[in-house]
């Protein structure tokens, strides 16, 4: 009877040690057991610098391993540094989307069409490149072949399932800065200078792509234009792609309900966050705050509510990814 008790134990133990690795396979893939994934603060911002990000490229190359997640949030998403290895098998997901921004090296996405026996049927096939950016929604399949130094950063969302819990927050004060209000980061190519084009909504039974050349035509206008913002897509729960710059002058800001996802892709600027805002001179400033220079590959979270501002601007350029972390969850 002991021995069937032990026998019990060490099988449920082992299950239960099974699952949490292949739970954590989407955090730092194969290759090895996956260091724990931290969820997104609530209260602070959190940091990852580039040399950091560039560490994890660089170990899942030499371990073979497909992925070194960042953290999880909540309707899962997620930032993942990722690579693809050539035995990768085409995927579906039931429910969440994924974001690929392409980094470094080259590869052949084979998206859309169906799947089966573990290929692509009526696939559609196009070279993917340093600054190209991929969408695939929940239900179709992709896949990636002949990779050359293939490098991306994935988001990784649901978009199927979502659940309000709570009334979306008045677009007011501050908080508008993060609801689209007209003139600000959420209009569209937006902001200040000229109207915004419209803004497409994310497909849902299709693939949606954006040259690395329409990206950077983008950000040239912004500068040109001293526009700070390009969105490249709406989505669910407030989800959004944006082509970000930011002007000297601009104010700090909180969001009510909105996460902001730096991603700075070229230059440097002075990022002070967390703290308060007050008004100091006729202007807003940030007090008790911390300050830190980001630079090109950096990354940096803002939660809802916490202030953040820009200064010190040099070339500075990221993508800003947008999402709601409060008042949704993924349903049943």
């Amino acid at each position: 009877m002991r021995n069937k008790t032990f026998f019990t134990v060490t099988l449920f133990a082992g299950i239960a040690f099974a699952i949490a690795v292949s739970a954590q396979d989407g955090g730092r893939g194969r290759g090895g057991a996956a260091p724990a994934v931290p969820t997104l603060a609530t209260d602070k911002t959190m940091f990852w610098p580039a040399t950091d990000i560039e560490a994890r490229w660089a170990e899942n190359e030499r371990l073979k391993r497909n992925n070194s997640r960042l953290f999880n949030g909540p309707t899962n998403i997620s930032a993942n540094v990722r690579i693809v290895a050539g035995e990768d098998e085409p995927l579906v997901h039931e429910t969440t989307a994924d974001l690929w921004l392409v980094t470094a090296g080259t590869a052949v996405a084979r998206t859309d069409g169906k799947l089966a026996g573990g290929s692509i049927a009526n696939a559609t096939t196009r070279p993917v490149k340093a600054g190209d950016v991929l969408y695939v929604p929940p239900g179709v399949p992709h896949h990636f072949t002949e990779m050359k130094g293939f490098r991306a950063w994935l988001m990784r969302f649901d978009t199927l399932g979502l659940v309000r819990t709570g009334p979306p927050p008045a677009p007011e004060g501050a908080a508008a800065r993060g609801r689209g209000a007209a003139g600000e980061p959420g209009a569209g190519r937006g902001g200040r200078g000229a109207a915004a084009p419209p803004v497409p909504d994310l497909a849902t039974d299709k693939t949606m792509f954006w040259t690395a050349a329409d990206i950077e035509a983008r950000w040239a206008e912004d500068e040109k234009l001293k526009r700070i913002n390009s969105r490249i897509f709406n989505g669910p729960a407030n989800i959004s792609a944006n082509v970000r710059i930011v002007n000297p002058g601009d104010p700090p800001a909180t969001h009510e309900g909105t996460a902001d996802l730096w991603l700075v892709t070229a230059g440097e600027a002075v990022a002070r966050t967390d703290g308060e805002i007050v008004q100091a001179n006729g202007a807003g400033t940030i007090r008790n705050g911390m300050a830190r220079t980001v630079h090109a590959g950096d990354l940096l979270y803002v939660p809802p509510g916490v202030p953040h501002h820009f200064t010190d601007m040099k070339g500075f350029r990221a993508w800003l990814i947008r999402y709601d972390v409060e008042g949704w969850r993924s349903g049943p």
